[in-house]
């Protein structure tokens, strides 16, 4: 993978770094295609269980790269581009592990995009956010149209939006953006924390729960067809009937993802 995504391992983990400190990881077109690479592949791998996003430096991911942007962008090659956005945030809505962001400095534009997708934010004292589109004459994007109204609601989102206010870690925890607040330099372990109780999660669970709210499940049919769709194959997982082996011996499952 490109030096500009570092991944390592911690137990079950995948601790995948943007690495581009001296741009505050801002996101360029080489850098969208790795971190979409990287996804796919940890998407695939059986030994992870579980992903922290973090950023180099004191900063997570000031947005796009905007030096970029006074250049020339032809269609297609725009379209190219919104395209390895689009793989990165179905991975991390819609993919089968859980991803929980690990937030110092700033989380502006693309980079709010990339926490407001993700299933557990843990933020430091320093982290900031804003979506600061408006102010390069941009909508939303990287999914954010929709990711944020569901963690804080529509119209806080749309304050967010249309003023590119930057938002302080402690409102953003009151709004919902950010579930757990550490002290400064401590959100990689925090997240590292809550990764470990999310890879210990039955997988097929995992997978099956997070696919269902990104096709959309905001209505009580939605959610039954989801049942009758989805409970019955889990019936028949080895995991299931690990699990009850296990509940009748009175000892902790051990989750295999079959």
């Amino acid at each position: 993978m490109s030096e500009l995504i570092r991944c390592e391992r911690v137990d079950a983990v995948a601790v995948v770094t943007l690495n581009a400190e001296a741009k505050r990881n801002a996101l360029s077109t080489a850098m969208l295609d790795a971190f979409a690479e990287q996804l796919a592949a940890l998407s695939a791998d059986a030994e992870c269980r579980a992903i922290v996003l973090t950023g180099s430096g004191e900063h997570f991911c000031a947005g796009g790269d905007v030096s970029a942007m006074a250049t020339e962008r032809p269609l297609l090659g725009s379209r190219q581009r919104i395209d390895a956005a689009h793989r990165i945030v179905r991975s991390i809505c819609a993919g089968p592990k859980p991803v929980i962001a690990a937030v110092e400095g700033y989380a502006f534009g693309a980079g709010l995009s990339l926490a407001a997708a993700c299933d557990y934010v843990v933020a430091s004292e320093t982290a900031k956010f804003a979506a600061v589109f408006a102010k390069v004459g941009l909508i939303p994007d990287m999914g954010l149209l929709w990711t944020l109204p569901l963690r804080i609601g529509m119209g806080p989102a749309k304050k967010m939006f249309i003023t590119a206010r930057t938002v302080e870690v402690k409102e953003a925890a009151a709004l919902g953006l950010v579930d757990e607040v550490c002290a400064s330099g401590g959100a990689r372990e925090a997240a590292l924390d809550i990764a470990r109780a999310y890879a210990a999660a039955p997988p097929l669970v995992v997978a099956m729960l997070k696919g269902t709210y990104a096709k959309g499940c905001t209505t009580l049919d939605d959610a039954l067809r989801a049942e009758v769709d989805i409970q019955p194959m889990l019936y028949l997982s080895a995991d299931h009937q690990h699990a009850i082996a296990a509940f009748r011996e009175k000892r902790q499952p051990l989750f295999l993802g079959i």
